[in-house]
């Protein structure tokens, strides 16, 4: 290109001079006219690449040499800066892996798009009203007939099976669903086939299908699984199927905390109802498939058109009613919040490194304001200056975004490592291309953000002030200060917004693990005991298993007490049943009636768990089905139906009539069941021996807690040989020490805390930098004003404080901003808090505090140096 350059103008140059030299003119003269007319030969040629487009390309690798030689003179500050962007793009780039995998990546189900979860909500102002809870046989049947938007329905709910006969009893977390379930998500299994609608009958062939972790961990991954059978709960079951490893549904981790499903399902089995369902109890889970043409509109119209001719037909659940959730918004369940949360958290950051890193840039780019006004006295403009200045911000940009890249995969892995099982699809992250793209579309911004400020306060300038010797020093104009204390003070500012933030989930922390449980976790170890319903069917016969259960592990060397309860504290969501209290005449049809969780316990239960009665006698032996029904209240319950009163003696049942009332012999401490964060509800607990209902609490796995004179483990071996003692295939599930389950119920909150803190800290220690930086350059600038002051008689320690004041002025301005901030931002995280309120002033002075005290900090230095400057060297400091 730059031969035809050369030889094309020339062949016009000749052309030109011959042509001349023909009409008369002597070659000297026909030179001379040709390369008048012409121009210069370089401005030819430069006019000749702005046409073809390659002076953008030269300038741009001219641009790129030059911002690498600049940064190659001053390594100092090339790293400082490309380490202050690798931190907070790695962060945004890890936080935004999550987000990607967690919100916006698609569900490995084909259905997903059109598949809905609706769930029933009890009538508002009840006690359940803003639950989601699940639906009964009835309902389902009835949902299945009316709706006309579903291509598939399915219904699920959670079993528990023991697998017997292959090796050692294991218990399974299994799943009972309908044959829509499978056609609904439209997921194929990887081997075999899914139930058909007719296995999916009373009565029929025993089907189970294997989820792909079963498969590999028990049954070694062999293809010849498919037509084996297994032993479960005492029962021959044919195996027909495979799921594929990416599927796990349901995930109790993305179902409502009311809902009890496991967190990875091993089995699933066909759900068989009754071809004339009763409307019994609420256990089902209901999934649907909308018809192609159906949007989640018409999807809610029909199931209102269902909840009106429900109503109809049964005006006791007058005001229940049906919300419609999308599985995509089902399955990351309360996760979407915490981790926008997060995203705003690291997008704060994001802020300060560019705000630091433009400050930085500034100072430099005013240092060097003599270099840029040669070259604008030379002829370059404005606009070439900019792109230079651009160029080098571009070219931090991308070492830091390359560095950060490789920070955010190390953050990522520490997240996956030590990050919460409750985190849906959490092993799923990591960076594709959307966060490959995310990473770029952010050092691209970033480089914009920092360096056009700095780039285009660098070039107005007057040249020929500049030029001169007495003119300002190379400091810059009298804006550049202002601009400098600009981004100082938003640094802070930004700063205080996410310290209060990640201060306000500290006290939030501290307050939920010192508040009262209700019960003493130390030294108590809890577990599940399932049994298979083909052998104990019968509840009479389960009573008679559990106590001789407990009596051999009261028995057990190591052992203090044992005692058991269908979900032991910490265990999980409770059962739930609508009371009645006599003289206290019943609601009226379309009323809420008074509801209360509803538990069965075993004699030394409550003392097992250090769960102090406050009055009354505990559960005695003597309590069975010939003697007087009984029932122990918690606190709870006592303060709302029994105010100022002593419940004690005084009678309550529950809603069905049928039932006989039960007299409290007791009112014990509340207790908290699934999260230290909840507010304990009423509840009532009945002596396993007294379970009138039959079917209602499920009897057929309860939960033991066993409190050990010493350490735990100690007593592990012993409390499995007391299990087997009784029946040697009952397996052992959810082996805990309380104070895990206690700790698993925090890990959510302890991971967004820490999450938070770290970047708070972050912000702390870039905002820190920037005011060190603001303050050093200012003194730097001000190196002969401090010289003539001390020559005229001003005291070392007055330089001193008039440096540290300099600093405080900016940190409080930036304080005062922040704290604007702050009570605005932190009234998003009240469904955050437990315990604080998002205006906590003891945080909000606590860390305006700390900030003051990092800036006087961060200004010692710089006042340090200041103060022993020599006044005759600072007299002649350029």
């Amino acid at each position: 290109m730059e031969t035809e350059l050369d030889q094309e103008p020339r062949f016009h140059f000749e052309h030109q001079v011959e042509k001349r030299r023909n009409a008369g003119m002597t070659q000297a003269e026909a030179t001379r006219q040709v390369r008048l007319s012409f121009g210069g030969k370089e401005q030819v040629r430069e006019n000749c690449r702005e046409a073809r487009g390659t002076s953008l390309l030269e300038t741009s690798l001219q641009d790129i040499r030059y911002a690498l030689r600049v940064h190659r003179k001053n390594p100092g500050f090339f790293l400082i800066a490309v380490l202050t962007l690798a931190l907070g793009i790695g962060a945004s780039t890890a936080v935004f892996s999550l987000v990607n995998t967690i919100l916006l990546k698609p569900l490995p189900y084909p259905n997903a798009g059109r598949v809905v979860i609706p769930w029933r909500h009890g009538p508002i102002g009840s006690l359940f009203g803003s639950d989601s809870l699940p639906w009964n046989q009835l309902e389902f049947t009835q949902l299945k007939e009316i709706a006309t938007v579903f291509q598939n329905l399915g219904a699920f709910k959670k079993d528990d099976f023991n697998l017997t006969g292959s090796g050692s009893p294991e218990h399974l977390d299994g799943v009972r669903a309908s044959a829509g379930f499978f056609a609904t998500l439209g997921t194929a299994p990887l081997l075999g086939r899914t139930f058909t609608a007719g296995e999916d009958k009373p009565g029929s062939a025993l089907v189970v299908v294997l989820s792909h972790r079963l498969w590999t961990s028990r049954f070694g991954g062999e293809p010849g699984v498919v037509g084996r059978v297994v032993n479960l709960n005492g029962f021959q079951y044919t195996v027909i199927g495979v799921m594929p490893a990416d599927f796990n549904f349901p995930n109790g981790d993305g179902m409502p905390k009311s809902i009890d499903m496991p967190k990875y399902p091993q089995i699933w089995v066909p759900l068989a109802l009754p071809a004339a369902p009763v409307n019994g109890p609420s256990d089902l889970c209901v999934i649907g498939e909308a018809k192609p043409n159906m949007g989640l509109t018409q999807v809610k119209q029909d199931l209102a058109t269902f909840d009106r001719r429900w109503a109809a037909k049964f005006p006791r659940w007058n005001g229940t009613f049906t919300q419609v959730v999308p599985l995509t918004q089902q399955t990351v369940s309360d996760t979407h919040r915490p981790l926008l949360l997060l995203l705003g958290a690291v997008c704060v950051v994001l802020l300060i490194a560019c705000s630091n890193v433009a400050g930085l840039m500034l100072n430099r780019s005013l240092g060097r304001r003599r270099e840029f006004t040669l070259r604008g006295a030379l002829g370059a403009r404005r606009g070439r200056l900019v792109a230079q200045l651009m160029t080098e911000s571009l070219l931090l940009a991308l070492t830091g975004g390359i560095l950060g890249t490789l920070f955010g995969q190390a953050s990522l892995f520490l997240v996956k490592r030590f990050g919460p099982d409750s985190i849906p699809r959490l092993h799923e992250a990591g960076l594709d291309l959307r966060v490959l793209a995310f990473a770029l579309g952010v050092t691209i911004v970033t480089g914009i953000l920092f360096g056009l400020a700095p780039a285009i306060g660098a070039t107005r300038t007057n040249l020929v002030e500049a030029l001169k010797e007495g003119g300002q020093r190379s400091g810059g104009s009298a804006s550049a200060p202002k601009l400098r204390n600009a981004l100082l003070i938003s640094q802070v500012a930004l700063a205080l917004v996410l310290v209060v933030s990640a201060g306000l989930l500290v006290r939030t922390f501290y307050h939920m693990v010192r508040a009262n449980a209700g019960f003493d976790a130390t030294h108590v170890i809890t577990f599940e005991l399932p049994l298979p319903s083909s052998k104990y069917s019968d509840t009479d016969r389960m009573a008679q298993l559990y106590n001789q259960v407990q009596q051999r592990l009261e028995a057990t060397p190591g052992v203090e007490s044992a005692g058991f309860a269908s979900i032991v504290a910490m265990g999980g969501p409770t059962d739930s049943t609508d009371i009645r209290i006599p003289g206290i005449p019943p609601p009226q049809p379309g009323s809420p009636a008074p509801f209360a969780n509803y538990l069965f316990v075993s004699p030394h239960y409550f003392a097992t768990i250090g769960t102090p009665l406050q009055r009354g006698r505990d559960i005695a032996d003597g309590d069975t089905l010939s003697t007087t029904p009984v029932t122990i209240i918690n606190s709870a319950m006592a303060k709302k139906y029994w105010p100022g009163q002593d419940p004690v003696g005084k009678q309550l049942g529950v809603g069905w009539t049928r039932i006989p009332v039960r007299t409290i012999v007791a009112v014990v401490a509340d207790t908290k069941q699934v999260s230290l964060r909840e507010e304990p509800a009423p509840t009532m607990f009945v002596p396993y021996t007294q379970n009138e209902m039959k079917t209602f609490p499920n009897m057929q796995a309860l939960q033991y807690a066993v409190r050990a004179k010493g350490n735990p483990a100690t007593i592990t071996t012993g409390v499995r040989e007391a299990v087997h003692a009784v029946d040697p295939d009952l397996p052992i599930a959810n082996y805990a020490t309380l104070t895990t389950l206690v700790d698993t119920s925090t890990i959510s909150d302890r991971f967004a805390m820490l999450l938070l803190g770290a970047f708070g800290i972050l912000a702390l220690i870039l905002a820190a930098i920037g005011m060190y930086g603001v303050i050093s350059y200012s003194v730097m600038q001000r190196t002969p004003e401090i010289g003539v002051r001390i020559a005229l008689g001003a005291q070392r320690s007055q330089v001193f404080v008039m440096v540290l004041r300099q600093g405080c002025r900016l940190a409080c301005a930036g304080i005062a901003i922040g704290v604007v901030g702050a009570l605005a931002a932190t009234r998003l995280m009240t469904r955050f808090l437990y315990g604080v309120q998002s205006t906590d002033p003891v945080t909000f002075v606590a860390v305006s505090f700390l900030l003051m005290a990092i800036a006087l900090l961060a200004c010692y230095v710089p006042a340090r140096k200041a103060m022993k400057v020599d006044p005759m060297i600072a007299l002649r400091y350029e």
